[in-house]
């Protein structure tokens, strides 16, 4: 075991070392969630920048709603998850508000049913954040569910 471990660090080094020396002198690079399931990122993706290649803005949203009232709230452009979340929360305005759905350069959406349920989700794209609202909504016993809200954070 402690050879195997040996071993696979050694070839790591090995990748790493030719990584920084292929890669631009000012080059850096970000990992950061590229697919998250209930509010967990269960994905990774690492993107490096050079010089001629500048980083895109990043920036967490969120959208909350409140079951007794049918209010909501949604936020963008905050540098992470709580702050988002507190801001959707806050614009919600509501005692029983709760976070639907949190993302991270992506969209966000809010699918509620006249029968009472409700269903949020995200994806890199807005038909895929409604697609996804839209299917939770309905796995929740809504019927007719539609969106209220699609909103994105970059």
């Amino acid at each position: 075991m402690a050879k195997e471990r040996e071993l696979a660090t050694a070839t790591l080094s090995i990748i790493l070392a030719s990584l920084v020396s292929t890669a631009p002198a000012r080059a850096w690079c970000e990992r950061v969630c590229a697919l998250a399931k209930e509010g967990q990122c269960v994905e990774y993706r690492t993107t490096c920048y050079g010089e001629s290649t500048p980083a895109p803005r990043s920036s967490y949203g969120a959208i909350a709603f409140s079951p007794g009232s049918g209010s909501f709230g949604y936020s963008d452009n905050y540098a992470n998850r709580t702050q988002a979340e507190n801001r959707a929360k806050s614009e919600c305005g509501k005692n029983d508000c709760k976070i639907a759905t949190w993302f991270f350069n992506q969209c966000g959406a809010l699918a509620i049913s006249g029968n009472g349920s409700w269903g949020a989700d995200h994806s890199g794209r807005e038909q895929g954040a409604r697609s996804l609202a839209l299917a939770r909504c309905a796995k929740e016993g809504g019927t007719n569910c539609e969106i209220k809200v699609i909103h994105c954070s970059r």
